[in-house]
């Protein structure tokens, strides 16, 4: 996992460079540029057979966690979800 580890690194360094491009957009631009992330990544994963379903599932859903965390922190009296309800 330790070579996976330095991969995703490397990834998410150049990704960095083009993300620092995407700028002026607005909130609707850059939910949209999450939205395209993530529907791309799926697709290279099942595309490019570079993990199994339950594995592909497992990440998705320790990504959700990581994202409520960061979004809310540990305070259980921080902002609610506003209208962004499903």
């Amino acid at each position: 996992m330790a070579k996976v580890d330095e991969l995703q690194k490397q990834h998410e360094a150049k990704l960095e460079a083009f993300l620092q491009e995407q700028t002026g957009g607005g909130p609707d631009a850059d939910w949209a540029l999450v939205r395209a992330l993530i529907h791309r990544g799926v697709h290279l994963a099942v595309d490019r057979r570079a993990g199994e379903f339950c594995a592909l599932a497992t990440f998705l859903s320790e990504m959700v966690g990581h994202a409520h965390g960061l979004m809310h922190g540990a305070d259980p009296a921080s902002a609610k979800h506003d209208d962004n309800v499903h």
